[in-house]
């Protein structure tokens, strides 16, 4: 089995592994969750409140079976940080919107939400992007990340390599059900710098990009 192949059977097994949670399993544990990473982002953040501009972080829409992380965004309105939402475009390219409140948004493909199509386009320099969040149907506690198979990610975060910009902080949320023992990596796949489950985080030993 290649690598394509088994990057294929892990996510159908991750993805039926979320599913079989129950509804209230599902609410409680994201609730502990976005308790646990709303604390880490306001660490990170925090740090950066000196650089004379707002703090930001680029997060997304959950689907189907994924932790709420919509709590999250909503925090971060309260405390006037910017966010930013992707929006995937026809050359397979993400392209990121400032969100102000939920009234910026509107059923897109499969009924996701994404930014509106009259949402205001302002320039986003990607340097000043604090931290991102990201979603992905299995971790591993190397900080491996197997997405949806759609490379979106792995495209933006290249932006950072090719550029020699920084990356910013990069963490996702998830359910500790969806930690497997090994995530196949790639040349292009990048690993997180935190993972946050109900149960646990795991954190990269170099945490320099937080102060």
């Amino acid at each position: 089995m290649n690598i394509k192949e088994w990057k294929i059977e892990l996510r159908r097994r991750a993805e039926a592994q979320r599913n079989g949670l129950t509804p209230t399993e599902r609410s409680t544990k994201s609730a502990r969750i976005n308790e646990l990473m709303l604390r880490r982002i306001d660490e990170v953040l925090e740090s950066r409140t000196k650089l004379g501009r707002k703090p930001t972080i680029f997060t997304y829409m959950p689907i189907k079976s994924e932790v709420d992380i919509t709590p999250i965004m909503e925090s971060c309105w309260a405390r006037e940080y910017r966010v930013l939402i992707p929006k995937v475009q026809p050359e397979q390219k993400l392209k990121l919107y400032e969100i102000r409140s939920y009234s910026d948004l509107e059923k897109g493909k499969y009924g996701i939400p994404e930014p509106a199509a009259d949402t205001p386009q302002h320039s986003i320099d990607i340097r000043h992007i604090d931290v991102v969040l990201v979603p992905g149907l299995a971790f591993d506690s190397h900080l491996g990340r197997l997405g949806y198979g759609g490379g979106y990610y792995d495209r933006f975060m290249q932006q950072y390599v090719r550029s020699g910009y920084t990356k910013p902080y990069i963490i996702a949320g998830a359910f500790d059900a969806q930690i497997i023992q090994e995530v196949p990596m790639g040349l292009f796949d990048f690993r997180l710098d935190e993972l946050i489950t109900e149960a646990r985080t795991i954190r990269a030993p170099k945490t320099t990009k937080s102060t």
